[in-house]
């Protein structure tokens, strides 16, 4: 028992600046923590009321729904981005509305008009294709029983209405409002861990995927409607004089990082579907399920950088290089070092999970194989951090070796995994992070090694 004196207070700052951690990184570490105890549970329910195959159409789902991204085309990106350098000159008063240089809250709106239009416009897209190229794909292989289509339909409009909200998350980010949004995110994720735990109970089988959309939408909106109003109303006035050029300012940046995200659909949301068509739905729901927790884990380690772009981008803007190399360091090495330590204590524990519960076990990878994708995924935060400095800079210059392994991986698996075994997908995800980690760094190092303004303005 600690003393009566003892100052709680205190000791939580104390371990909180040993961790590095400010109230953003501590809000959106408690949003990937709950999702790592919650997860682990839906996953258990899950083993216990689904079917095998009906596990590989929920997986299967989620990979399919994750083509948005070459809809989404990085704009998501650039708009934090942009929106971090205009918010240098703004704050947000008591009413929760910017002011500050009139100009830049006049390229703050002209910038998002342009973002609310774009996916307004590939929202109704999005439907379109999900439903359409979504039957087309699930009705090509047999259905094993499972009544998979009102689900879908369902779920792929849900997924294109979330998706024309993105604009307001990708804002909020850019005017630094990081621990609002982290905060918001953990309640979306106990409630959506709520419903897909209530509808699994209750048995209602792959028709969880109908409830938990339904609700994965009207949660947000309810949030936006009752936090945001006044924000939205503000910005989605008409602009000023200064404005915002898509093609000369964003464009540029827009489509590296375009290139970045639809190659990694492959090797992260595609994975389920990759599995499903090589090696049919029990397969691909053991790597759903096993690449899930894979992510939960690398996203606790992605926050310690990934949260702080907006803050080291407004840094950027007014020529503090000292503080953003200095920060960027110490984040770095505290993201990696937690990936590190995160993905070995999950395979050893999925390793003593198959030694004593072999039968529910088995819906997830053998330990073997989780290996590769826990050693591929410590390799991609280091190329994750790099990334993270550089889009700080408003620079992308990953995206062909994003493009190039996003494509060896996938014409390897295709090639190998069905010849091979469905054990040859994660440990082919290893080794195109191998030599893209090396170049990650080695880019990296050239860019800081050069002077921050001819990296900003490059």
């Amino acid at each position: 028992m600690p003393p009566a004196n003892f100052n709680y207070k205190s000791a939580y700052a104390r371990l909180m600046a040993l961790l590095g951690m400010d109230r953003a990184i501590a809000a959106s570490t408690a949003t990937q923590l709950v999702r790592f105890v919650t997860g682990p549970i839906t996953m258990m329910l899950m083993i216990k009321h689904l079917r095998p195959v009906e596990q590989g159409y929920f997986y299967s789902f989620a990979g399919v729904i994750g083509i948005q991204v070459f809809l989404e085309a990085g704009f998501a990106q650039s708009i934090t981005q942009f929106s971090s350098k205009e918010f240098a000159w703004l704050r947000f008063n008591g009413n929760g509305v910017l002011v500050g240089k009139r100009d830049s809250l006049s390229r703050l709106r002209s910038l998002f008009q342009k973002a609310n239009l774009y996916y307004s416009i590939m929202g109704g897209a999005l439907m379109l294709t999900l439903m359409g190229g979504g039957y087309l794909f699930f009705s090509s292989k047999p259905d094993h029983g499972v009544a998979w289509l009102t689900p879908w339909l369902v779920g792929s409009a849900c997924a294109a209405i979330g998706f024309t909200l993105t604009p307001f998350w990708a804002l909020l980010e850019g005017c630094n409002r990081i621990t609002e949004v982290a905060s918001y995110r953990f309640w979306a994720s106990i409630v959506g861990f709520a419903t897909t735990s209530i509808c699994l109970l209750l048995g209602l089988g792959i028709d969880v995927v109908i409830w938990s959309s339904v609700v994965s939408v009207a949660f947000p909106v309810a949030y936006l409607a009752l936090k945001w109003r006044k924000l939205a109303i503000q910005i989605l006035r008409p602009p000023g004089k200064s404005q915002v050029s898509w093609r000369r300012e964003i464009w540029g940046f827009q489509w590296r990082i375009a290139g970045t995200w639809m190659s990694r659909y492959f090797l992260e949301s595609g994975l389920a579907p990759l599995a499903m068509q090589l090696h049919g739905p029990v397969v691909s729901g053991q790597i759903g399920m096993t690449f899930q927790m894979i992510r939960m884990i690398g996203g606790i380690a992605n926050t310690w950088t990934a949260v702080r772009i907006p803050s080291w981008g407004a840094l950027a803007a007014k020529g503090m290089w000292t503080e953003v190399n200095a920060a960027w360091s110490l984040a770095a090495r505290r993201s990696v070092g937690f990936c590190v330590l995160g993905m070995s204590a999950f395979v050893i524990a999925l390793l003593v999970f198959q030694w004593l519960l072999p039968g529910p076990a088995a819906r997830f990878l053998p330990a073997s194989s989780a290996a590769g994708f826990a050693i591929g995924w410590v390799l991609y935060s280091i190329w994750l951090v790099s990334m993270h400095y550089t889009r700080a800079l408003r620079r992308e210059p990953y995206t062909f070796l994003h493009l190039g392994v996003g494509i060896s991986f996938l014409a390897a698996s295709v090639l190998l995994s069905s010849k091979m075994g469905d054990a040859t997908i994660p440990w082919i995800f290893a080794a195109v992070h191998i030599p893209a980690a090396a170049i990650a760094w080695r880019i990296l190092h050239h860019i800081r090694t050069t002077t921050p303004q001819q990296s900003l303005n490059s």
